[in-house]
């Protein structure tokens, strides 16, 4: 396994317990549970074969596809919504699955097509995937998805003509949608304007902006070394799972927050190493799951710092979660594997080779 993959792991487990514990105390016996499983599917999908998965990309797609349409008929979820399937021991959420598929389909496409290639096939794969999340309703699980699929896009070089004309398309069909969506929805529509009257300091701090105003209280009190695991904390909705940030920080202080962004920076340019460092599919696959892990985390601290609209997005391997936290650990599980591949394709040292080459020279 990949040394620095591992130890960012570790410490993003590790500050996992002390936020989980210190918002809530009596999920702590099951969170231990779930981080051992996680690591678990880390282990396990680190012996997965990146080539293996490239040849039944279009198969592992369909599945998560089939499991967003299935639970659209058979799931359950708060206030009558239908966003995963009850397993009993944790809910799966597909919708956490469909981010790993997606980034393995759009590598083997690009693998096989390159990039210069009418996309349309995968673009309407993704907006498709993309669609039955935020119908659930997720609209920020969707959103994510596409996101997430355009940042791989831009990163491995499609023209931007095509991704101009694509995003085009898009756009007139979305605005031609998102009234109706927002009227039904309306809850998306609060959460973006609390942001900007956040933003803007006229939020109301007992309503639609308590949560992030609880969470900056919380961040400011801790400290740079914090209260301690024990301390009791102020009141925060969702303090274990999507606010899960401001918790470990009022455990462990503005350090405890410095070291869950330096885990994740050890992740981002590490998988962004390996993606360098492999070829064809493998790469891509790197850089997409390197993006998955890195973009959520940001998206999630950006929510508890005030600074995006509150989403709902779990921050990966640290807030209290099935679906999500065993999902982060089958990426890290890949990027071992990627890890693995790109260590063979390492160039042999020159002050080796030479030696070899003067060896072979004498005999």
């Amino acid at each position: 396994m990949d040394p620095i993959l591992l130890i960012a792991q570790l410490m993003l487990m590790g500050f996992s317990l002390l936020g989980v514990g210190v918002a809530e105390p009596a999920l702590q016996g099951s969170h231990l549970l779930r981080l051992g499983v996680a690591l678990l599917v880390t282990f396990l999908a680190c012996w997965l074969s990146p080539r293996f998965l490239t040849r039944h990309a279009r198969l592992l797609y369909l599945a998560a596809l089939g499991f967003l349409v299935a639970v659209l008929f058979i799931g359950e979820g708060p206030a009558g919504v239908r966003r995963w399937f009850d397993l009993r021991f944790f809910n799966f959420q597909p919708s956490e699955l469909m981010k790993v598929a997606i980034v393995i389909y759009l590598a083997a496409f690009f693998h096989q097509r390159g990039t210069d290639y009418p996309i349309l096939g995968p673009v309407l794969a993704v907006d498709f995937a993309a669609g039955l999340v935020i119908i659930e309703p997720d609209f920020d699980t969707g959103i994510f998805i596409l996101v997430l699929a355009a940042f791989m896009l831009i990163v491995i070089g499609v023209p931007w003509r095509r991704l101009l004309a694509i995003g085009a398309s898009a756009s007139f069909i979305a605005m031609t949608m998102l009234g109706l969506y927002l009227d039904r929805f309306s809850y998306v529509r609060e959460r973006f304007d609390g942001w900007v009257a956040t933003l803007s300091g006229k939020a109301d701090v007992t309503g639609t902006a308590y949560q992030v105003t609880q969470a900056q209280k919380v961040i400011v009190g801790a400290g740079p070394l914090g209260q301690g695991p024990g301390a009791v904390l102020p009141h925060l909705p969702e303090g274990h799972n999507d606010m899960v940030f401001a918790s470990v920080i009022w455990a462990g202080g503005w350090f405890a927050g410095l070291m869950v962004l330096l885990a994740f920076g050890l992740i981002f340019a590490r998988g962004m190493q390996i993606a360098a460092r492999t070829q064809g599919a493998g790469s891509v696959m790197a850089l997409g799951l390197t993006g998955y892990l890195t973009l959520q985390a940001a998206n999630n601290i950006g929510v508890v710092m005030g600074f995006l609209p509150v989403s709902g997005s779990a921050l990966p391997l640290v807030s209290y979660g099935g679906s999500s936290m065993f999902v982060a650990g089958l990426a890290l599980g890949l990027l071992h594997a990627l890890a693995r591949e790109a260590l063979r394709n390492q160039p042999e040292p020159k002050d080796t080779a030479s030696r070899g080459d003067r060896r072979g020279a004498k005999a």
